[in-house]
């Protein structure tokens, strides 16, 4: 009887392994590999086989077969991560959540940091380049920082003349999270070039080692390089040099006055205000939408912040021709007698909106006529290109006032497209002045100036014939 027993024992056992041996061999028929199942125990084990039985009927190959690798998949939402040296996944900061507005308003509503590092670039010397780093940590932070607690920002300028500091070079930090901020500005010394260290301002050093001091005074150079900084949108930023709002307040004024001066003389000509008047509001309409078509223009679709005085000038042009030859119910020399005079003068208050606001500034300059004012990234001594321009529309303006007054308002058309293209012309050679020349067209200026030459000539022709 004993025997009859083991000889079922060793039958079961003999059918349990062979059971065991024909699930691997399945499964490494299935699978290409030598794996072993996962459930699977020793070879020749009835527990073995039962366990691999069971995860078989239970999950089918699931909990046999070992998962294929496969491609990652980005996560959902606005969370990023990135590949971190050594392997491992670093968190990448928080991107800004879009709330359904035009970019621009989420771009201008937006809260930055800009800081400011001062250098002295010296006396003497080639101009030279250099490289300041920017670092800082939200100073509420506790703990270990969270994406958007910390920044490095790197800021290289070109071009730096001895002699034209102190030099303010502001950096705008973008994608951190609000509030206050302790921020650290170094120079970047790199072998072969960069920043030398007789260039900058060391942290303890009088400001007033730098001789000069911005205009207006109220511009405060710090002595050392840690500042504690708060975030605001980008129209609440501070930035050595620029008045906010001034570029809006200061065209808005001009363009009143203009329109004021208009009226005044149409009325002291004993002649109909109202019709003019609202071919001269179209006008300024007409001009602002053309100086932003043309700002768009001239920089190819790649910046939307900005107007070009051309398209300003092109625009309120081709609503006076329009209204000349359609009739503003005055005659054709008084309606432009009138104009003359109120744009250039509202160009004259107007333009230095534009050196407040860092825009349209002119090169980098040693020279005793270069005023301290910043193109929103690098302040220092520059050439006053938009206060000339101011200064030529002024000058321009009030001598064709004084010619329609002395003369009459319907012999005011010559003078004003004779005093038009005198502005034109003394702009062409202010442009040279500038940082950045507008035209991407290498004989534009001196097109414009022969072509202003000739209007110029034939307006004084005609004011000397009538």
């Amino acid at each position: 009887m004993p025997r009859t027993k083991n000889s079922k024992s060793k039958r079961r056992a003999s059918a349990a392994a062979r059971t065991a041996e024909a699930r691997r061999a399945h499964v490494k028929r299935t699978t290409g590999g030598d794996q072993a199942p996962a459930n699977d125990a020793q070879p020749g084990s009835a527990v073995g086989a039962e366990r691999a039985t069971f995860a078989t009927a239970k999950g089918g190959l699931a909990g046999l077969v070992p998962a294929r690798p496969t491609s990652p998949v980005p996560p959902r939402g606005n969370a990023q991560t990135t590949e971190a040296p050594g392997g491992t996944a670093a968190a990448a900061p928080p991107a800004s959540r879009p709330d359904g507005g035009p970019a621009w308003a989420a771009k201008a509503l937006a809260e930055i940091l800009t800081v400011t590092y001062w250098l002295d670039p010296g006396e003497h010397g080639d101009p030279f380049s250099a490289t300041v780093r920017f670092s800082g940590r939200r100073a509420e932070t506790t703990g270990k920082p969270q994406p958007g607690d910390t920044f490095a920002q790197e800021e290289t300028v070109e071009g730096i003349v001895p002699g034209s500091g102190p030099v303010a070079i502001t950096a705008e930090v973008r994608g951190i999270n609000p509030g206050q901020w302790t921020v650290t500005a170094r120079p970047v010394t790199r072998p072969g070039g960069g920043a030398s260290s007789r260039h900058h301002l060391p942290p303890g050093s009088d400001p007033a080692r730098a001789r000069r001091v911005p205009w207006p005074r109220r511009v405060v150079i710090p002595a050392d390089s840690r500042s504690s900084v708060r975030t605001a949108p980008l129209i609440f930023t501070k930035v050595p040099g620029i008045i906010r709002y001034a570029f809006a307040s200061l065209v808005s004024l001009g363009v009143l006055a203009g329109l004021s001066l208009e009226a005044l003389l149409l009325a002291a000509g004993h002649y109909p205000v109202l019709r003019p008047m609202l071919f001269s509001v179209a006008a300024v309409v007409a001009g602002v939408a053309g100086g932003k078509a043309w700002y768009i223009a001239v920089n190819r679709g790649r910046k939307f912040d900005g107007w070009c005085i051309q398209g300003f000038i092109t625009g309120v042009a081709a609503v006076v021709a329009t209204a000349v030859f359609a009739g503003t119910g005055v005659p054709a020399g008084a309606y432009l007698g009138a104009v003359g005079p109120a744009l250039l003068i509202g160009l004259a208050i107007g333009r230095p909106g534009c050196f407040w606001a860092g825009c349209c500034t002119g090169r980098p300059t040693a020279a005793r006529r270069g005023i301290w004012s910043s193109d929103r990234r690098v302040g220092c001594r520059r050439e006053p290109a938009q206060l000339l321009e101011a200064l030529a529309a002024l000058v321009i303006g009030v001598a064709v006032l004084a010619v329609v007054r002395l003369a009459g308002l319907e012999r005011g058309g010559p003078a004003a497209v004779a005093g038009l293209a005198a502005y034109t012309l003394s702009r062409q050679f202010i442009l040279g002045l500038r940082s950045e020349p507008p035209l991407r067209w290498r004989y534009g200026r001196q097109v414009t100036a022969a072509a202003a030459i000739i209007v110029l000539i034939a307006g004084l022709a005609w004011l000397a014939r009538g």
